[in-house]
């Protein structure tokens, strides 16, 4: 009798809750489902307390968490969406650092390699690695005092597994520092106008650039409207374009590629004719290139730069 009403309560349970597995486990690599959007809610047990005066966004998470996101990355994986992620520079890659061309390469490209931490007190057992991180909105880092061991820091980028270590995929830049060196290099974002009729934002150029696929360009050009929030050029090229990055709200950027003066092919004279801050119209394709939205093959129309 007793073993009847035992099978019978087991059968009604089952009914209710059904047979369903979970469709995580444990080994990184294995999971079948591994988009960002049904990611689990993760538990964050000893983050240090974020510093005062930090811009931190809605929805930024820790490194412990981005670290358990990327174990359920297969190994080579990359995460679809980008995260914001906070955490305190603990160390730089030395093994990088140490390289007879990193400093040739720094001075060219602006980038380094930092491991970050959820912890400012060396107790924390997880790093999450930037590699080849960069300034604000991806734009090179001016110089290393720019970024330290001991600053609070939220990037921007996707998450990787690469073979077991949990790092940046593709452009991560700094969004936001404790660092006061930094914050004097990148002021905050001033705002920028809305797009007047013709005339699309930032943030629209990106949801096209990603409608389009990576390494595709769109077969008609758009006006872009935006701020200039960092130029990439150190030195105008022989061609007289430059690259720079635009944002329409602080957030969402995109990078300029080669863009010529004024109309197609005519050339810049100065590197001063475009500037961070500046109110820019650009008129240009936009290319995918591995998720980077880029406005290619065009030209600055308009410019609130004096020297323009």
């Amino acid at each position: 009798m007793k073993k009847s009403l035992f099978v019978l309560t087991a059968a009604i349970a089952l009914a209710f809750t059904g047979c369903k597995e979970s469709p995580y486990i444990n080994a990184p690599g294995d999971n079948e489902m591994t988009k960002n959007d049904t990611m689990p809610s993760i538990a964050d047990p000893d983050p240090t307390p974020d510093p005062a005066g930090v811009a931190v966004p809605e929805g930024t998470i820790t490194v412990n968490e981005a670290v358990k996101i990327g174990q359920k990355l297969a190994a080579g994986q990359s995460s679809d969406e980008e995260y914001y992620i906070k955490g305190w520079v603990r160390r730089f890659d030395e093994t990088q650092r140490s390289k007879s061309d990193f400093e040739s390469k720094f001075a060219q490209y602006g980038n380094d390699y930092v491991y970050l931490s959820a912890r400012n007190d060396g107790k924390g057992s997880k790093e999450f690695y930037c590699y080849r991180i960069l300034g604000k909105s991806g734009a090179p880092l001016p110089d290393h005092d720019a970024l330290q061991i001991g600053d609070f820091v939220v990037v921007k980028c996707k998450i990787q597994n690469y073979n077991g270590i949990i790092e940046s995929s593709g452009t991560c830049g700094i969004f936001s520092s404790s660092n006061a060196h930094f914050n004097e290099v990148f002021p905050p974002f001033p705002g920028c106008p809305e797009p007047g009729e013709g005339e699309i934002s930032v943030n629209r150029a990106k949801e096209i650039c990603d409608s389009i696929g990576a390494g595709k360009t769109t077969s008609e050009s758009y006006k872009i409207r935006g701020v200039v929030t960092s130029v990439n050029d150190k030195t105008l090229s022989n061609y007289g374009n430059m690259t720079f990055n635009i944002s329409s709200d602080g957030d969402v950027t995109a990078t300029c590629y080669r863009l010529f003066y004024k109309s197609a092919n005519n050339k810049f004279t100065n590197l001063n004719q475009v500037m961070v801050g500046d109110t820019v119209l650009v008129n240009a394709k936009i290319q995918n290139y591995n998720g980077t939205c880029e406005p290619v093959q065009g030209f600055v129309e308009q410019s609130t730069n004096p020297n323009f």
